[in-house]
């Protein structure tokens, strides 16, 4: 009985100690987000990081804090503005939605 005991410990164990040697996933980097994305109406979208926390500001206007919502994607703390990231596996930003005020962007080089 000993014996079956600490084989099923073993094999309930194994799959969490061969998991636990995977590499583990790309963390998101806020820096990432960063940069000016123009909107197909021609106003500019900036996003800076400033104390590990996103920014966006419309055309110089008024600078609104983001928050995480998901992957790639944060919202804005009244809930008004959703903004999703076009984030590659390789952590770069192709491009940004908007969603509230519906807007698509590409990132500016």
């Amino acid at each position: 009985m000993r014996t079956f005991m600490w084989a099923l410990a073993l094999c309930c164990c194994a799959p969490c100690v061969a998991g636990a040697a995977e590499k583990p996933a790309r963390t998101i980097e806020l820096k990432d987000f960063k940069g000016q994305y123009d909107l197909a109406d021609g106003r500019t979208l900036t996003v800076t990081e400033r104390r590990r926390t996103l920014y966006a500001q419309m055309n110089g206007g008024p600078v609104v804090e983001l928050e995480a919502a998901g992957k790639g994607v944060f919202i804005t703390r009244w809930g008004g503005l959703r903004v999703e990231f076009d984030q590659r596996d390789n952590g770069s930003v192709a491009g940004v939605r908007l969603l509230g005020a519906e807007q698509v962007a590409r990132r500016q080089e």
